[in-house]
C-alpha cells in the first residue's frame, strides 16, 4: 500500500471513532471532550503533541501527486499552525474551545449536532474508501 492510502484509511478511522458518538449522545460527547482534552493545560498540550505528529506526517510523508495529495499537504500546514497555537498559547486555545463547546451545548439543537456527527462519519467512510479503492 502507498503512504497516501494508509494515511487516508487511518485518518478516516480516526474521524469515525472520534465523531461517531455525536450521533448517539451529542451533549455527553461534547462534555467528554471538554473533560478529557480541555480540562488542564497539560492535557491540552498532550493533545497538541498528537496533533503535531499528525501535522508532521501530513507535511513530510511523500503522498505523490494529485488533488488529494495536495489537499492533505495543505491541510498539514493548517494543522501545524493549530499545533503551534495549542502548544504556545494553551490558555487562549482552551478558552476558545470551551466557548465553542458552551455555544454548541446551549444554542445548537441536538438534531444539528447529530447531523454533523453523521456528516463526519460519512467523511471518514469516504476517506477509508479513497484509501482502499481509489489511491
Amino acid at each position: 500500500m502507498k503512504g497516501l492510502s494508509v494515511f487516508c484509511i487511518v485518518f478516516g478511522i480516526l474521524i469515525i471513532v472520534s465523531r461517531g458518538p455525536l450521533i448517539f449522545a451529542p451533549n455527553a460527547t461534547l462534555r467528554a471532550w471538554d473533560r478529557l482534552i480541555f480540562a488542564t493545560n497539560a492535557r491540552l498540550r498532550t493533545f497538541g503533541v498528537f496533533v503535531g505528529i499528525l501535522a508532521v506526517s501530513l507535511i513530510l510523508l511523500p503522498f505523490g501527486e494529485g488533488g488529494v495529495a495536495k489537499f492533505l499537504h495543505g491541510l498539514g500546514w493548517v494543522v501545524a499552525a493549530e499545533t503551534l497555537w495549542i502548544l504556545l498559547l494553551p490558555n487562549l486555545f482552551r478558552g476558545f474551545a470551551r466557548s465553542v463547546f458552551r455555544f454548541l451545548e446551549s444554542s445548537v439543537d441536538d438534531v444539528i449536532l447529530r447531523f454533523g456527527g453523521l456528516l463526519a462519519m460519512l467523511a471518514g467512510l469516504a476517506l477509508v474508501y479513497v484509501g482502499i479503492y481509489v489511491v
